[in-house]
């Protein structure tokens, strides 16, 4: 069978990882690289034995799929020209600049009869597919996301950078309504907000706090679940896991250490579209869905900037 063909648009920090996997797989063939900076682009596809492109559009005719690493505001305009074009497009979360531009994403897709997706890597997480297993029962839900300041990733606010993985993990992992919100943030580097902090609550009454920081001193990432009948906590990063769960003697509870299994969540990822692709599997992560993370994104930060206005 041929291998299908496939290319990565913006090949900085993300989009070389891309590229990599793309090459690496089995049944796809990695023909070109395109970047804003030809040097860039060159330099990767020599690293890759593959092609450079200047421009995305000379890619056209040439690819089975795309994936697009490049700057969020690039995002509608690039994924656009290609579902124009009916090649199917995975394009890094989140999936554009604005939800009008998501919206119009969509419609072209559906239109075009195209595929389009959008990397929320952590749906392919071992330990968020851990959590969808032991849900059940959950009463409260607090996801941690914090790091140091790093100018990658900084065009954004937190909350389009971090927090729309774990939105979109809410709705992912429980496919609840989410009827009130109370958030608090501070911009303290950026322009935009660099730490945020929101509780959402549930349509069944689930709490679920969510903290996102990009200027913590240490990098933090986990989860916590309170059940009736135990607690779970998991490191996202090391993959490991302590269940907690109360018994009559003393000390009156017993903690069950769990390793998941290591996965290469971006590989799965690319895998996943390329099966897709291929008619094996239906999409994971729906365009519709990633305009909602997105959306909720739009309605905290218009909450964030309303609570500053009338504490100015």
């Amino acid at each position: 069978m041929n291998k299908l063909r496939g290319a990565v648009i913006g090949v900085g920090y993300l989009g070389r990882f891309h590229a990599q996997k793309i090459n690496a797989h089995a049944e796809a063939n990695l023909v070109g690289v395109c970047d804003y900076s030809f040097t860039q682009a060159q330099t990767v596809a020599a690293e890759l034995g593959t092609t450079a492109y200047q421009k995305p559009e000379e890619l056209f005719g040439k690819v089975d799929f795309v994936h697009i690493a490049a700057s969020t505001q690039a995002h509608y305009d690039l994924a656009a020209s290609f579902l124009n074009q009916k090649i199917p497009v995975l394009v890094e979360k989140p999936i554009a600049a604005t939800v009008d531009q998501a919206k119009k994403l969509c419609d072209l897709a559906a239109k075009n009869q195209t595929l389009l997706t959008a990397g929320h890597i952590e749906r392919f997480n071992p330990a968020f597919q851990f959590l969808k297993e032991r849900k059940a029962g959950a009463s409260y839900l607090e996801i941690n996301r914090l790091a140091p300041f790093k100018t990658r990733g900084s065009d954004v606010s937190v909350l389009h950078d971090l927090m729309i993985h774990d939105i979109d993990l809410v709705n992912w992992l429980f496919n609840e309504k989410i009827i009130d919100f109370e958030i608090s943030g501070r911009k303290l580097i950026k322009p935009t907000y660099d730490d945020v902090s929101v509780r959402l609550k549930l349509a069944s009454g689930l709490q679920v706090t969510i903290n996102n920081s990009r200027v913590t001193p240490q990098i933090v990432r986990n989860f916590r679940v309170i059940k009736k009948d135990e607690i779970i906590y998991v490191n996202t990063a090391t993959l490991e896991a302590e269940i907690l769960k109360p018994t009559s003697a003393d000390p009156f509870h017993e903690v069950e250490k769990l390793q998941l299994p290591k996965a290469d969540s971006l590989a799965l990822e690319v895998d996943h579209f390329i099966q897709c692709l291929l008619g094996r599997k239906q999409l994971a992560i729906t365009a519709q869905e990633a305009t909602f993370a997105l959306e909720m994104i739009e309605n905290f930060i218009t909450k964030l900037d309303s609570q500053a206005k009338a504490f100015a």
